[in-house]
């Protein structure tokens, strides 16, 4: 049901402010909101904190060998309630690890690039640092391609400069040569044109074989650094869900530094929005505190606040993804979760898928539960689970296999006769387009029964009869007329004829109730008569309910066809079992996500349009939301 909210202004001395919007965010019991001359906290500091818990749990996370999917996340309230010193040194010496272990990797990346360019070089025996001071001469040490090496070797020789050919890597040829100091204007710009790659060779006091051993001895006792490191960093990881405590801890102080105040000389104010049955619980929870609670009225509009049973609050999902209710009218979600719940289940109308749903969401919600929407979501589809199984049971269908409970149940017994089924789609697709249409009517009269109490909660009887009361009579009126059909007897079509009668009668005289003129009047009638096309066109829609049954009891009466061709050896049955489990788990999660849109669209289209408003926003209180951890205080 839709809860009243009312405008709240809490008065409180500024050194309690921290405090008390603590225990609000604790409690998630007021929607402060802002105006012009709201302040806020500054936050500079929690947000370089996130960015660095942020680093140190990516940096921990990629040293994990497997990720545990079903991982649960839960701390106690008292843990959660304060931010820990020795976290935060944990945090530090994390971020410490992580920046010595890329230093150490940036080192050795640099001591391996090194390695790689001067290797070719190593059977140089000269010492470098006398290559590098010689007077009178110049070294130069670099490789040159395949293809100009001829050309190269030419010219050396044809100028007698002395070379030295240290071997070849991949299409390249090493080459060491000098030249006299005066002499490297003349020939070196001669010798680049030939592509000659100069490689500089270090100025140290050691031979290049000397010096590679070094580096490789460097890259030795980096590699053993590191390991070392990575001891350290798998026993931190151990310990990584102190960061994931961390980050929701410091997330949760942001959001309460950035939640709106004003202020005064002696005071702070919180204003918001406030249900009107929890003012006694926010008096209770600040006690302690010396305040003030002020609820008001205003002309501004309310958000919509719900409250509903643990069934009926994972629906509101659906409606939400629709359109948030407005705060005047009826909470939709208590009866659409019925329908809803009954309509999904005879559109996927299957044992097994239902058995499915249940076992598979009832898995994900014991072991790893989503947080928000999402595990609203899948609170939905745990429950249609169970609407699935029973219509698959009243259908026959199991895997699409006609299967009758009833039956098996009564060979136990020794009993003929006893059946679960009451309608196949596939034998009798005739007879459930008909209970299908007729599913539909019902549908569509309880929405008209919703518009009738919300235009009288409205002050609007006029609507009540013309819009809601007067199709209804005619809806009533064509079931009537569909027995006559089907039964037989004159006083069903008597019934049917006053019923739709009265009704055609109430809209032709009130539909034009607002307009002046009397041609006009007469024309709204006639307009409004005409809506009895708009309403077979809604019928109509719950087709849609045969099609979805039909198409998942034909599509699984096939996979299952083509297994059971494949039966006959064992490659046969090897294939046979492919072909049942994946051509159902195809079935399944196709005719599931049909399900849900389809189902969603009667739900918005038919039902809501007959009475729904819309256009609200949702109360959202300041609550704490989390990232990494899954729950707080041992309730999931």
């Amino acid at each position: 049901m839709i809860v009243p909210v009312k405008r709240a202004r809490i008065f409180l001395l500024e050194e309690d402010l921290k405090s008390v919007l603590k225990l609000i965010q604790k409690k998630g019991i007021m929607m402060i909101t802002k105006s012009n001359d709201s302040h806020v906290l500054a936050v500079n500091e929690e947000e370089d904190t996130l960015i660095r818990i942020e680093s140190a749990i990516k940096h921990l996370e990629s040293f994990k060998t497997k990720k545990n999917f079903f991982e649960y996340r839960e701390v106690s309230k008292e843990d959660f309630s304060e931010i820990k010193a020795e976290d935060i040194k944990f945090l530090g010496e994390v971020l410490s690890s992580k920046e010595s272990l890329f230093m150490l990797e940036e080192e050795e990346k640099a001591l391996t690039e090194e390695i790689n360019t001067l290797t070719p070089f190593e059977r140089l025996t000269l010492n470098l640092q006398s290559m590098h001071n010689a007077t009178y001469v110049k070294f130069f040490s670099g490789k040159v391609h395949e293809n100009n090496e001829k050309l190269l070797l030419d010219y050396f020789n044809k100028h007698n400069i002395a070379y030295e050919a240290l071997g070849s890597n991949e299409n390249s040829h090493i080459y060491t040569f000098v030249i006299l100091k005066e002499e490297e204007p003349m020939y070196l710009n001669d010798i680049r044109e030939f592509d000659f790659k100069e490689v500089n060779l270090p100025n140290e006091n050691l031979t290049l074989g000397e010096y590679l051993a070094g580096l490789a001895e460097r890259v030795t006792f980096l590699n053993q650094e590191k390991e070392v490191l990575k001891e350290t960093i798998l026993s931190q990881l151990k310990e990584i869900k102190r960061l994931y405590l961390l980050y929701d801890q410091t997330l949760s102080l942001k959001t309460r530094k950035l939640t709106p105040f004003l202020k005064t000389e002696e005071t702070v104010i919180l204003e918001g929005w406030l249900r009107v049955d929890e003012e006694e619980h926010l008096k209770t929870l600040l006690k302690d505190y010396t305040f003030e609670l002020e609820l008001f009225e205003t002309n501004e509009e309310p958000p919509t606040a719900l409250k509903n049973n643990r069934f009926v609050k994972n629906f509101e999902t659906i409606t939400d993804s629709y359109n948030v209710p407005n705060h005047k009218e009826i909470d939709p979600n208590p009866l659409m979760s019925i329908w809803y719940f009954l309509i999904f289940g005879i559109m996927l109308a299957d044992m097994g898928y239902g058995l499915m749903l249940v076992i598979g969401c009832g898995l994900l919600l014991k072991l790893k539960p989503p947080k928000g929407e999402l595990k609203k979501l899948i609170k939905v589809f745990y429950y249609c689970g169970y609407s699935t199984i029973v219509a698959g049971l009243l259908f026959g269908s199991m895997f699409g296999f006609s299967v009758d409970i009833g039956a098996l149940i009564g060979r136990l017994f020794n009993q003929e006769g006893w059946t679960t089924v009451i309608m196949s789609p596939m034998d009798n697709p005739l007879e459930m387009l008909i209970f299908s249409l007729g599913l539909g009517i019902l549908h569509i009269i309880s929405g008209l029964v919703m518009k009738v109490i919300l235009s009288f909660k409205l002050k609007d009887p006029l609507s009540a009869l013309a819009d809601g009361i007067s199709w209804i009579l005619i809806l009533v009126g064509l079931i009537f007329a569909a027995l006559n059909l089907a039964l037989g007897g004159q006083i069903y079509l008597i019934i049917a004829g006053v019923l739709a009668g009265i009704g055609a009668l109430l809209i032709f005289f009130l539909a034009g109730r607002e307009k002046k003129n009397i041609f006009a009047k007469i024309a709204s009638g006639l307009g409004g008569l005409y809506g009895a096309s708009g309403y077979l066109s809604d019928i109509l829609s719950y087709s849609r309910v045969l099609a979805l049954a039909l198409s998942g009891a034909v599509i699984g009466f096939t996979f299952n066809l083509l297994a059971g061709m494949m039966h006959g050896s064992i490659i046969g049955y090897l294939f046979a079992v492919l072909i049942y489990i994946f051509g159902h788990l195809f079935n399944f999660a196709m005719n599931l996500l049909s399900t849900y849109i389809h189902d969603a669209r009667l739900q918005y289209i038919e039902f809501y349009g007959k009475f729904y408003i819309g256009e609200g926003y949702k109360y959202q209180p300041l609550e704490i939301n989390l990232k990494y951890l899954d729950n707080i205080g041992g309730n999931k």
